[in-house]
């Protein structure tokens, strides 16, 4: 067996190039689907459980992560955190209308809302799922049907109904993304 070819050499080293390229971009998409809080997680509540839980409000929540532009020491938060909510007996769609910049504590995002309707709540990891929690007696989230900010509802501890949401993967389609 002789020596190969240049052109066989060239070939080989030009699919190796090929190879590491594909490869290095392969592990970049990976790297960022790795970060397991970017997403989309909603929840329909049925008729049978609001009739279970008479006190809540929310007949249906999206809420979608993604990075935030922008983190300063002024305003720290690699994340940003919309949520969208529509309300028994209400016409419209609810938000947190610029939503609210997230910091990773690493068991959970602790999320804040600036501005005019200041409030605290926290993303939690559950599995695949995710939990909008308000546990403490500062927790809350002003929801707004749209430029109507004399007609928001706030969601707090005060009330156990809503207190916690559990949410399931959803298409980005489902949060407007």
């Amino acid at each position: 067996m002789g020596m190969p070819s240049w052109s066989a050499l060239i070939a080989f080293i030009v699919l190796l190039l090929t190879c590491s390229g594909a490869l290095a971009e392969d592990v970049a998409v990976e790297e960022a689907a790795a970060d397991s809080w970017l997403g989309c997680w909603s929840r329909v509540y049925d008729a049978v459980h609001l009739a279970k839980h008479p006190g809540q409000k929310v007949a249906a929540m999206t809420v979608a992560i993604v990075a935030r532009e922008g983190e300063s020491s002024e305003a720290p938060g690699a994340y940003r955190a919309k949520i969208t909510a529509l309300m028994r007996d209400k016409q419209g769609t609810y938000s947190n209308l610029d939503g609210a910049r997230c910091v990773d504590s690493g068991e959970a995002l602790t999320c804040f809302t600036d501005g005019f309707f200041l409030g605290r709540f926290l993303i939690e990891r559950a599995g695949k799922n995710r939990k909008l929690a308000l546990r403490g007696a500062d927790d809350h989230v002003a929801l707004v049907p749209g430029v109507d900010l004399g007609a928001f509802m706030v969601l707090s501890p005060q009330n156990p109904e809503h207190a916690l949401f559990r949410l399931e993967p959803a298409p980005a389609k489902s949060c407007g993304q």
